[in-house]
């Protein structure tokens, strides 16, 4: 029908006319253009929430794991420490066997936290870092992810360390004490109300301990977990900062940021 107008008109040379369906068609293709784009951005912060949703869970978990690892890694610095003061004093044995035999067993283990991030894999893989409107966001949460994956090769040689202190340590338990100390962490009872596990069977287990030279030399190194404790240190920080700067809303977008 506008064509047919459009036509008539300019049969009968009624510019003003011509002009004004011209104006009408340019409007209307701007309001539809503007509509499909406001759709478009709809659908993009729809998106964009649905990750920072995931994106937080998972920054959540990454901080529980973290947390348990410095946790575990000053538990076991200090099993470390503790073995290594028995080597002169074995009075510290026959004055708490329990904690002997745990040490023998947990101060070797070293424990990696899972660093979750699917969902910004995710992003990344499908390319649509963009429709993170907070840009400094963006870049802070690759260089994150890209800095605990550059650890990898860390994370290798301390099971390597872990691995070699099972071979040393192996015989100065016996079968069924390293059984005995398993159950009773697992059933949360008094180690040395176990079979195997009372005042003498701790001193004969130092004796074949301090025999083993090679055991002894390795204490100090599985034992320092200083760059551990810091690498996870400077881990969590960076994850609760980034946590804090993520907000499920309209307002996530900080003043200062402006939007693409």
């Amino acid at each position: 029908m506008l064509l047919r107008s459009v036509m008539r008109h300019f049969r009968n040379q009624e510019w003003t006319a011509i002009a004004l369906d011209f104006a009408v068609v340019v409007i209307g293709i701007l309001i539809a253009f503007q509509i499909t784009t406001w759709n478009e951005q709809r659908q993009q912060h729809a998106r964009e929430q649905q990750y920072l949703g995931r994106i937080a869970a998972e920054l959540d978990n990454t901080i529980l794991e973290i947390e348990d690892a410095i946790s575990l890694t000053n538990e076991r610095q200090a099993l470390g420490e503790y073995l290594l003061r028995t080597v002169t004093d074995p009075e510290l044995v026959s004055a708490d066997p329990a904690t002997f035999f745990g040490a023998l067993i947990f101060s070797g283990y070293t424990f990696s936290p899972r660093i979750r991030s699917y969902a910004f894999d995710e992003m990344q893989s499908a390319g649509e870092l963009n429709i993170l409107r907070d840009r400094a966001l963006r870049y802070d949460l690759t260089e994150f992810y890209t800095r605990v994956r550059g650890n990898a090769q860390w994370g290798y040689l301390r099971e390597l360390g872990q691995t070699e202190y099972m071979k040393r340590s192996a015989g100065i338990l016996t079968y069924e004490q390293q059984h005995a100390i398993a159950v009773a962490r697992l059933e949360s009872v008094a180690p040395e109300s176990l079979p195997g596990l009372d005042v003498d069977a701790a001193i004969a287990a130092h004796d074949r301990m301090v025999a083993r030279p090679d055991f002894i030399e390795w204490l100090p190194i599985v034992t320092m977990r200083l760059h551990e404790l810091e690498t996870y240190s400077t881990w969590l920080a960076k994850a609760h900062a980034l946590r804090g700067r993520i907000y499920i809303g309209s307002n996530n977008v900080p003043a200062t940021e402006s939007v693409p």
